[in-house]
């Protein structure tokens, strides 16, 4: 009787003083201090939703069992107690475990914390209602419930006693050896009016520390116990066999399901990738598993947002246990491995290296970084864990809304057939923390850009002015700028193709709480930016920068719009219109410059537009036949007909003629003379080959034959996967880029130079390359471009008058083009030459870009980069982010000596307050100073 008595009044003790205590500590410390706030920033979207929600649970777990108990179990201390270890506890553990070790759940981590929740309410629902002898349906779910829940009781309850055996020998001797006390004494030091709150965190930790203790052992006989009454009941009503027949489909499926969902699909993507590429066999089964091998890719890049880490990583019961309890080595390596058989679920197949190892596979098979082609798959993975990606907009900002562009305006300055144009925007960050805004763009390539600035207002005396500089010295200072901590406004725009264009701003200012607004109302808000560019006119209209790739910004229909001082009433889902109609007739005129160095620049109006024409020269077409190249099968198709229809595989070179070149990966390239034989549906679009590689495989197969032009037949492409070439194969013919579907965003300034050197140009359709060779041929070797409806020569003439000074950013980036095919541009000299000119005129080029600086630590920053020699060396923006992978929980190096562990909690919770404390009184003082 006496036992019993004291039973009970041990159940009654630990349901109560714990919930009591904990429900004490939750609602009159823990929600007062930052309950509140953590509901504010999660609305503001300072901290994801999925981390409040799992906080609630920890708080409404212990309240809402708190009343289950004092409403129907208050006079029965043995429901208490398995209420408490049954129900309660698991499902707080849970909660716990989300918040802080699990991340984004795989196949089979979701089937064993679906078992685990199974058990958990099928109990609960067995402590409330009983036998669901009345119900033949509920019966039948009750026993499967519980025929896991003998599972569940087994697993978990082994499962914790590996924690549980150590941590109550370390509890002991941490006891005993009072260092606990000296932790309190140390803690009273730095603040000795929080004395009871010390005392009340000691007791909750020392309570739910001993109550884990006997977790173990309470949870995992609570469970049997209740699998097997129910069990025996339903063997009763339905009979033994029935029941034996149910419990082995139960186990029979679950093991199914586990041994599935146990084989991670990298293991399987590693070994077929590793195997040598033969034949074109070999090509056809990677690419017909191709499937198979993204998802074993991505599940090793994102290994550790999955997983809790390596099994060669988990190595914390085998030093808890030789910390704690002295057994030998290998005692403690064979739990360790029991340990990890246990929670492999939860344990990634492979090494820690595979993240880098499957970045760069999937690069090489699928002809994408694997964060531009994934990149939905990686953020949600992100959004799981409490990490963030970088503040530099990389890949993974493709198509992010977290910049709203609020205004946007244009501004038109007619002169006859060119324009000066100034674009005016405003942006609003809608997130609290600095953000990089990033536009891939073109313009017609006669265009040029004039001028950038930024601002925190719409005063032009205010805004930031920007510099002319070499473009290796810019990008190296602006990158060195953006950064989290103390953030300051650069902007770097940059030429990045014939086209293209690279505009980057940063940091647009984070948004604001209420509490900051009240504290600092005249903290900047917004970012201003002005952009200026002079363009001729077509068609009796002006073009505006088209997009190509946007980070992190976005528009709707809130956006408002001005064009001409007139307002754009109806929504508009682009950037930009491709055009704005010109206020005057325009009438194309001839315009000459002369430059101070004896060089002239005339532009002349085409009199009718150029026509296609068939060549009668010889053009090589080197194709790349990438992976990403099959999404363009049917324009390839259309393009190789376009050359047959009009006689450039007939054989004849009295009409043209072209001799196809088709790149390959693994295997060697091939030369087909006769195009009309070649049938794109026979090629393999397979692997990664860059600019590169395929004029080196075309230089291979050319022999001594002569062209009159090369053709690079590609994509899009992946100008992230670009290296940092400083030399290509040397071409004795221009080459031509034709980008079927699209242009892309940029050119590594390898390929660049080479487009531009050789006379070459960048285009989207057949009949715009033959379009420029033809008129190149008929102008002579004066001329520099034929573009926009106008011819641009370069001549050797005295200094003269320069009668149209406006018109002179326009010539001199022709300037620029032309004396970049007369130079070699290998010496520093010769790109000094090349870059006066543009600081003189105030323009973007290819080896000139602009960048806004702030302040006089920016300005000495790229005072110096300009002095460097690697002033013009400017390196691929791959928009890689490097991501900060979660700690690994399992992984554990030392093990605090006996005794120190709850000294050095209340010690830390001693430097936290007093540190907190600190940190608001030196933030009330900015504020005064600031105001």
């Amino acid at each position: 009787m006496k036992i019993k008595k004291f039973l009970n009044l041990t159940f009654y003790s630990i349901f109560w003083v714990w919930n009591v205590t904990f429900l004490g500590a939750v609602y009159f410390w823990i929600l007062p201090t930052i309950g509140w706030s953590l509901i504010e920033d999660t609305f503001s979207g300072l901290i994801p939703s999925q981390f409040l929600i799992t906080f609630i649970g920890i708080v409404v777990i212990p309240t809402v069992f708190t009343i289950i108990g004092g409403w129907r179990f208050r006079k029965q201390p043995l429901q208490l107690i398995r209420l408490f270890y049954g129900v309660e506890a698991p499902l707080f553990l849970l909660c716990l475990l989300r918040l802080f070790v699990l991340r984004e759940l795989t196949q089979a981590s979701t089937l064993i914390l679906a078992t685990i929740f199974i058990s958990i309410i099928a109990f609960g629902l067995e402590m409330l209602n009983g036998y669901a002898n009345q119900n033949r349906l509920l019966s039948w779910l009750q026993m499967f419930a519980h025929t896991l829940m003998l599972l569940t009781g087994l697993y978990v309850g082994a499962l914790l006693l590996f924690y549980a055996v150590p941590v109550s020998v370390m509890l002991v001797r941490e006891f005993f050896s009072f260092y606990w006390l000296l932790g309190i004494i140390a803690a009273l030091t730095y603040s000795p009016s929080d004395v009871f709150l010390y005392l009340f965190l000691l007791f909750i930790l020392a309570l739910t520390t001993t109550l884990f203790v006997f977790m173990p052992s309470a949870l995992a006989s609570l469970y049997v116990h209740s699998g097997q009454k129910i069990l025996r009941i339903f063997a009763n009503q339905y009979s033994h066999q029935r029941t034996f027949q149910g419990i082995i489909a139960v186990i029979t499926a679950w093991m199914i399901l586990f041994v599935s969902f146990q084989q991670q699909p990298q293991v399987v993507a590693f070994q077929m990738l590793d195997l040598p590429v033969r034949n074109e066999g070999d090509r056809q089964e990677l690419l017909a598993n191709s499937n198979l091998i993204k998802d074993g890719l991505v599940n090793a890049y994102l290994s550790s947002y999955r997983y809790l880490g390596t099994a060669a990583q988990s190595n914390q019961i085998r030093i808890m246990y030789r910390s704690t309890l002295g057994l030998p080595e290998s005692i403690n390596q064979s739990l360790q491995n029991y340990f990890n058989h246990l929670i492999s679920p939860f344990l990634y197949q492979g090494s820690s290296k595979d993240k880098e190892k499957a970045g760069k596979l999937y690069s090489q098979f699928f002809d994408t970084p694997i964060q531009k082609g994934e990149q939905k798959t990686i953020l949600q993975a992100i959004q799981s864990t409490a990490n963030r990606d970088e503040v530099k907009a990389g890949l993974l900002n493709i198509g992010q809304q977290k910049v709203w562009l609020k205004e946007q305006e244009i501004t038109v300055t007619e002169h006859g057939d060119w324009a000066d144009i100034e674009l005016y925007e405003i942006y609003e960050n809608q997130t609290f923390e600095p953000q990089e805004i990033l536009y891939y763009f073109t313009l017609p390539e006669s265009a040029v850009i004039t001028g950038i600035w930024l601002g925190d207002t719409d005063n032009l005396e205010k805004r930031f002015p920007f510099k002319v500089s070499p473009r290796g010295a810019a990008q190296k200072v602006y990158t060195s700028q953006v950064r989290r901590e103390r953030p300051v406004d650069p902007a770097l725009l940059e030429k990045v193709g014939p086209r293209q264009y690279r505009l980057r701003a940063f940091p647009v200012p984070a948004k604001l709480s209420a509490t900051q607004q009240e504290e600092n109302p005249e903290q900047p808000t917004q970012m201003h930016l002005w952009l200026t560019y002079q363009v001729m006119a077509q068609n009796n209209s002006w073009a505006l920068p088209q997009l190509t790739e946007k980070r992190n910004i976005y528009w709707n229909k809130d956006t408002q719009r001005m064009y001409n001082a007139e307002f754009v009433r109806n929504y508009q889902e682009t950037w930009l219109p491709p055009t704005v109609s010109a206020i005057a007739e325009q009438t194309p005129r001839q315009h000459q410059i002369n430059f101070p160095n004896n060089y002239s620049i005339s532009a002349q109006p085409l009199e009718t537009p150029e026509e296609f024409l068939v060549e009668s020269g010889r053009f090589a077409v080197v194709l790349d036949t990438s992976y990403s190249m099959k999404a363009q099968t049917k324009e390839l198709k259309k393009t190789i007909n376009s050359l047959l229809e009009n006689g450039f595989g007939d054989l004849s070179f009295g009409n043209g003629d072209a001799d196809l070149y088709l790149t390959n990966v693994t295997l060697p390239p091939e030369r087909i003379d006769d195009i009309s034989q070649f049938d794109v549906e026979k090629v393999t679009f397979f692997g990664t080959l860059q600019y590169k590689e395929m004029l080196e495989q075309y230089l291979q197969l050319r022999g001594d034959t002569r062209y009159k032009g090369v053709i690079l037949v590609s994509d899009e492409g992946s100008y992230e996967l670009s290296r940092n070439n400083k030399e290509m194969p040397n071409l004795s013919a221009p080459l031509w880029m034709l980008h079927l579907g699209t242009m892309p965003p940029a050119y590594d300034d390898a390929t660049l130079k080479l487009i531009q050197q050789s006379g070459g140009g960048a285009a989207t359709k057949l009949a715009q390359v033959f379009q420029q060779v033809t008129a190149k041929s008929n102008f002579g070797e004066s001329v520099v471009s034929v573009a926009d409806g106008y011819a641009w020569f370069l001549e050797k003439k005295s200094r003269g008058e320069t009668t149209e000074d406006n018109f002179a950013p326009l010539a001199a980036q022709q300037l620029v083009l032309g004396l970049s095919k007369q130079m070699n541009l290998e010496t520093l000299d010769e790109l000094d030459t090349i870059h006066a000119i543009a600081k003189t005129y105030k323009i973007v080029t290819p080896y000139s870009s602009m960048i806004v600086l702030v302040n006089d630590e920016q300005r000495e920053a790229l005072r110096r980069a300009e002095a460097a020699a690697d002033r013009f060396n400017r390196k691929v923006e791959d928009g890689k982010e490097q991501l900060t992978d979660p700690n690994n929980p399992l992984e554990n190096v030392s093990v605090p000596e006996p005794g120190m562990v709850l000294g050095m909690v209340v010690m830390g919770i001693g430097l936290w307050v007093s540190q907190n404390k600190l940190k608001v009184k030196s933030q009330k003082s900015k504020v005064i100073s600031d105001n």
